[in-house]
């Protein structure tokens, strides 16, 4: 028909390959899809399973059971290690490195590891996977309670028994000493919370072990500064190494806890760097509490081939350095080496009676914040010990295998003992703990 426009039939071969180009269009979308969960789930990314405590996070084991220290049950958890500004713990990075606000040495926390969905709000995973849209779940890296443990002005840094708040002491210049109180993610306390605390500083007092009756000599109050922040006493010249005690109500209706505090130096505040220059790097002060991270605290101690074992048994030998002792020390201190666990029952029970050496030397010199290393250590190796209980006699099972469990215990006590800084506490758990490792010890000893 003249002036109609005719629109030419499409061919079939074109309608074949428009719908092939679309098969592998979604074919391309949905490997996509499966290599970005793939990039979200590399094993790098996905820490080991742990369990832990719903009310004490840093009880953390490797495996089912109950919380030694309240007894209930273990919950599953991811942990790692992430890099935190001290300051702004808004500023998380994955390696070290200096704060974009205020220029300070980013420091190791610890951190729980979850996948979540962007476009789903409330979803939380221990598993990495696909989100109901197809996208692939994201990362995500939340401050564990009690996960930053480090002090912020370079100071000895401790846990209050309420499991909730901190607490960093500081003795900047003679004649002051200085306490931070933060809460249970190491966060400033805000000022009008601070003017509630009820505090003070004893320099000298004597303890009558018979009546257990502490009488004291020297104490000068702690007050709220004009400039805010922090609590402040003025307190009579000190001679170095020098030991304080804070004892703290931190609500008017709250009790009273104890803070044993040691000095080796003045303290100093760690130094911001430069605009664009990288940070100086600061260590905290000589006796600080610092801890590391899940990482090196989480699971039992990797079994290798046993090293040669001194055939010394004394409990004080090869004691730990004072100090701040922390697991790069461990070149020059053996309490702080990693744990190689032996295959022989007689080196297990040396390296169990070491363990309780070097934490009496830890005690007498007031390093609390190391105790838990070597305290865990004698954990490992007492879980260790325990499938060799067949060797003994009735006898000598029923003496050995309930210390054994007194040695694990007791463990945890003197690691919670060391966060909360209270030198009567360490010293009785560490006379339960040593008794218990003679105990094992000398049930033992029938073995040939």
């Amino acid at each position: 028909m003249r002036g109609a426009t005719l629109t030419p039939a499409p061919k079939s071969g074109h309608i074949s390959d428009v719908r092939f180009r679309a098969a592998t269009l979604l074919l391309l979308l949905l490997a996509a899809a499966g290599t970005a969960a793939q990039r979200q789930a590399t094993p790098a990314q996905v820490p080991p399973l742990s369990m832990t405590c719903p009310m004490h996070p840093d009880v953390v084991e490797s495996r089912p059971g109950v919380c030694p220290l309240c007894k209930m049950a273990l919950v599953p958890v991811r942990l790692d290690t992430a890099w935190m500004c001290p300051l702004h713990t808004t500023v998380v990075d994955d390696h070290e490195g200096t704060c974009r606000i205020c220029r300070r040495d980013l420091v190791r926390v610890r951190v729980a590891v979850t996948w979540t969905c962007l476009t789903q709000p409330g979803i939380e995973r221990l598993e990495p996977g696909v989100c109901a849209d197809g996208s692939a779940m994201v990362r995500r890296q939340t401050l564990r309670p009690h996960g930053n443990h480090n002090p912020q002005h370079g100071g000895q840094f401790f846990m209050a028994p309420d499991n909730w708040h901190h607490l960093e002491g500081t003795y900047p210049r003679d004649r002051v000493f200085r306490l931070y109180i933060y809460d249970d993610y190491a966060r400033a306390l805000p000022a009008a919370d601070l003017q509630r605390v009820q505090a003070r500083v004893v320099t000298r007092e004597t303890y009558d072990a018979r009546t257990r009756t502490t009488t004291e000599l020297a104490a000068f109050p702690l007050r709220l500064t004009r400039e805010g922040g922090y609590l402040e006493a003025r307190i009579d010249a000190l001679r170095l190494p020098a030991e304080l005690t804070a004892k703290v109500r931190i609500k008017p209706d709250a009790p009273e806890y104890r803070f044993d505090f040691s000095f080796t130096a003045v303290t100093r505040e760690p130094a911001a760097a430069a605009t664009g220059a990288p940070a100086a790097r600061t260590t905290a002060a000589p006796g600080a509490r610092t801890r590391p991270p899940a990482d090196v605290r989480a699971g039992p101690a990797p079994r290798a081939t046993p090293p040669e074992v001194s055939p010394a048994t004394a409990a004080d030998t090869d004691a730990p350095a004072a100090g701040n002792a922390g697991i790069n020390d461990a070149a020059a201190d053996p309490a702080m080496a990693p744990l190689v666990i032996p295959d022989s029952i007689a080196a297990l029970v040396r390296e169990l009676q070491r363990r309780d050496g070097f934490v009496r030397a830890f005690v007498e010199q007031g390093n609390f914040g190391a105790v838990w290393v070597p305290a865990f250590h004698a954990k490992d190796l007492a879980v260790a010990l325990e499938p060799h209980l067949a060797h003994l006699s009735p006898s000598g099972r029923a003496v050995a295998e309930p210390a054994l469990q007194e040695v694990v215990r007791l463990a945890w006590l003197l690691d919670a003992y060391g966060d909360v800084g209270n030198r009567q506490q360490l010293e009785a758990g560490h006379a339960a703990f040593s008794a218990a490792v003679t105990a094992v010890a000398n049930a033992f000893a029938e073995v040939p």
